[in-house]
């Protein structure tokens, strides 16, 4: 089968933004499909946070069962105007590029899977055009398509996207509510993650790796530095607790939303990493917190349960699906006393600490990339027998 993946963004070595995106188009064809993903690169936003620029077509290569296989990546050039008035141009200047760059594809695909609803709108013309079926991944922090599409549009998306695949309740039920889709063509299953890329290494192995020292309690943070994800919550909560043996950790990059920086004592890492750096320092951490306010479904969260940590996140329904009291600690995120009794709760409880690690490896478990693609070719195989 040939799939075509239209994306917003795809990582590169020096941004590493939607690596989930990668994560899923390499299963895929470790899986036994023929990809090409489609994503565009913006010259502005390029430009003002000085991201060089990718190759507009390049291919990876991929190890397999059955040998070395290739996934071609297409990342044309266009324009980002902002969020203001000219937003919409933006909109059609993507959608023309788009557009443009899928006639030019050799092989005509089989599939569309576009990850996330603009995406989906993106490619919608040259989908319909060619009579290709489409599939939607919904797990946007928030649905914001209709705020910049008219009724015929959300109407043609609801009616030719044949499925729809929700990170979470959340997304599902979000999406329904947007008129974007109806219930019978959904199904929910959560981020995943590789685990060849996140595992459990051990505490004391890792913060050797690291030279941190072996005694002291570790909080990890991982997501944009930005009001949203509450990287100055989570160090406005340590600053609180004012213990010096109480260390941080804090890996992030400082695009998308209102910027802040985490400030307080004990920081022994502050910055961006490599996608295949975070698992050790990770795994040299005692606790993985997000107090984030919105989600779709957190791939760093899955990531940091994969590697064997306790959680401490926000009490919100984007979480229900990965997260209860046997994995984590779910606090009011904007409440920093809440974020601080929950780090105390874990530090001077070394058995609570304990369980909520060994649950948070057995449901990282449950949510292995390999597992999670097979689910999505199960259910897009199913919709297309049940629409024809």
């Amino acid at each position: 089968m040939h799939i075509l993946i239209s994306a917003q963004s795809y990582p590169s070595p020096k941004n590493q933004l939607s690596a989930f995106v990668a994560v899923l188009a390499e299963e895929m064809v470790r899986q036994g499909m023929n990809v090409i993903v489609l994503a565009p690169q913006s010259l502005t936003t390029c430009w003002k946070h000085r991201i060089p620029l990718c190759p507009q077509k390049y291919k990876v290569k991929i190890n397999t069962s059955e040998g070395l296989r290739e996934m071609t990546i297409l990342r044309p050039f266009s324009f980002t105007l902002g969020q203001g008035r000219f937003y919409k141009l933006s909109i059609r200047i993507d959608r023309f590029i788009i557009n443009r760059t899928a006639k030019k594809i050799k092989i005509k695909p089989d599939i569309i899977y576009s990850h996330f609803w603009k995406a989906a709108d993106n490619i919608l013309d040259f989908a319909v055009k060619n009579g290709i079926s489409s599939f939607v991944a919904t797990g946007e922090d928030e649905i914001t398509i209709d705020q910049y599409l008219n009724a015929h549009r959300i109407n043609t998306l609801k009616e030719y996207i044949k499925g729809v695949i929700c990170v979470s309740t959340k997304n599902l039920e979000e999406s329904i509510a947007h008129h974007l889709t109806e219930r019978s063509k959904t199904i929910v299953l959560p981020n995943a993650v590789n685990p060849k890329e996140f595992y459990h290494i051990g505490k004391k192995v890792a913060r050797e790796k690291l030279g941190y020292p072996q005694d002291d309690f570790i909080v990890a943070f991982c997501g944009r530095f930005n009001t949203r994800k509450g990287c100055r919550r989570v160090s406005d909560a340590i600053s609180l607790l004012n213990d010096p043996h109480i260390k941080s950790i804090f890996i992030g990059i400082t695009s998308g939303g209102i910027y802040e920086e985490p400030e307080c004592d004990g920081i022994l890492f502050k910055g961006s990493l490599n996608h295949s750096e975070i698992v050790t320092y990770l795994n040299a951490a005692d606790v993985f917190v997000l107090p984030t306010q919105a989600e779709g479904c957190s791939n760093a969260i899955i990531e940091a349960m994969a590697c064997g940590l306790p959680i401490i996140s926000s009490n919100l329904p984007f979480n229900y699906d990965i997260l209860n009291e046997s994995n984590a600690i779910l606090v009011d995120p904007m409440n920093i006393q809440q974020i601080a009794d929950a780090i105390i709760e874990i530090k001077s409880n070394s058995e609570v600490q304990l369980k909520k690690s060994k649950a948070s490896l057995e449901k990282a478990k449950q949510l292995s990339i390999e597992n999670r693609v097979s689910n999505i070719l199960k259910f897009i195989k199913t919709q297309l027998l049940e629409s024809n």
